[in-house]
């Protein structure tokens, strides 16, 4: 046989083993992932929840407060990667105490190293708000050889906080009132939302966004603004208004409207006429969309009057007229924290959250049967 022949049939089996080795990777993506170690966000063993834009299958992109991320994996290790650079993250392995996670210009953040080998929970939870950045979750590195465990059931409690700073977390970790908004001191693992999602063993959701109100954002010359919390409320992510979510995708049984505080924080307040016709199209909103739905329409605990009376009316108002009367008033008073409980610019801190978790809690468990 002579040279051209033998560089020919070379070139031949080369190909006829590329093939053959492309064709086997595909017939099994997720045996390419365990001799590797390397997990992608599409893995169907990762839960999310909150609002993620999973347009594209090899990353889940999200702005918004709290969204968190689980997945149960194998062995001694777990690297996370990530492409954010701006944004803080409390991981959670095995629940115990989380850890704060900082990003950076890095894109895989090892976050749990020397592991008894068996197997882990890990939960990755967004602790700052849409208007610090977009994060970007490209999936898991594991050890070769090790693999995603299909997870319990998720959870068949559901609740959707929409509202504002308190909501958010803001200044949670604040040393006082009296200490400017930080990103490292915003928790929304520690905001009342979170605390009740947990007491609850319910999954939660949060729609916040700090400075926003029903009609009028804070510190706004007019009455009202132009871009108040119900324009946000259709967005799978803040920073794409053209991206809507789709809420057939997680159904809650309970929604909690926390909004109002930013309306009547400062002055010129917005008319009672227009505050009242602007709450009411967000509770119908939000029956339209999730029809059994029970709402909580909870004022404080950093405003009082006149906001949390015309809530109060609104609600009576639906109990009295409507067809479903599943929403409920929740007050909670500003007397309920006293200046140790507060943390940056007045807002909660963590015992402040507390406090208020422990006014709205007894309310949802009762109404709810939970």
């Amino acid at each position: 046989m002579n040279e051209k022949k033998i560089i020919i049939l070379i070139f031949v089996l080369l190909l006829t083993l590329q093939s053959y080795s492309c064709s086997k990777k595909d017939s099994n993506p997720l045996q390419d992932e365990t001799s590797t170690g390397i997990i992608d966000a599409d893995n169907p063993d990762i839960q999310y929840v909150g609002r993620f834009d999973r347009r594209y299958p090899k990353k889940a992109v999200f702005d918004w407060s709290g969204v968190y991320i689980r997945a149960k994996f194998e062995g001694t290790r777990c690297s996370v990667r990530l492409k954010d650079g701006n944004n803080f993250y409390a991981i959670t392995i095995d629940n115990q105490t989380p850890q704060v996670l900082k990003t950076d210009t890095s894109t895989v953040y090892p976050v749990a190293i020397g592991l008894k080998d068996s197997v882990h929970i890990i939960l990755i939870e967004k602790r700052t708000e849409a208007n610090i950045g977009k994060g970007e979750f490209l999936g898991f590195i594991l050890e070769e050889g090790k693999k995603l465990l299909t997870q319990d059931s998720a959870s068949n409690r559901r609740i959707e906080f929409i509202g504002n700073s308190i909501t958010c977390g803001y200044g949670v970790e604040g040393a006082n009132a009296s200490e400017p908004f930080k990103p490292e001191t915003e928790n929304a693992t520690l905001s009342y939302a979170s605390l009740i999602g947990r007491a609850l063993n319910a999954d939660y959701a949060m729609v916040a966004y700090s400075g926003k109100g029903i009609i009028r954002n804070y510190g706004d010359v007019n009455k009202t603004s132009k871009e108040p919390m119900p324009f946000l409320y259709n967005r799978t992510c803040l920073y794409d208004s053209t991206l809507i979510w789709d809420y057939t995708s997680w159904i809650p049984q309970a929604v909690v409207i926390n909004l109002g505080t930013n309306d009547y924080s400062t002055q010129p307040f917005p008319d009672k006429s227009v505050f009242q016709e602007a709450y009411t199209q967000l509770i119908n909103r939000v029956q339209s969309q999730y029809p059994e739905v029970t709402i909580f329409c909870v004022n404080g605990p950093m405003i009082g009057e006149p906001c949390g009376n015309y809530i109060n009316e609104i609600v009576k108002q639906f109990q009295q007229n409507n067809d479903n009367k599943k929403v409920y008033y929740v007050a909670v008073n500003t007397s309920t924290l006293t200046m140790s409980e507060r943390g940056s610019d007045w807002h909660p801190n963590i015992s402040g959250q507390q406090k208020t978790a422990d006014v709205i809690l007894p309310i949802i468990k009762d109404k709810m049967g939970w």
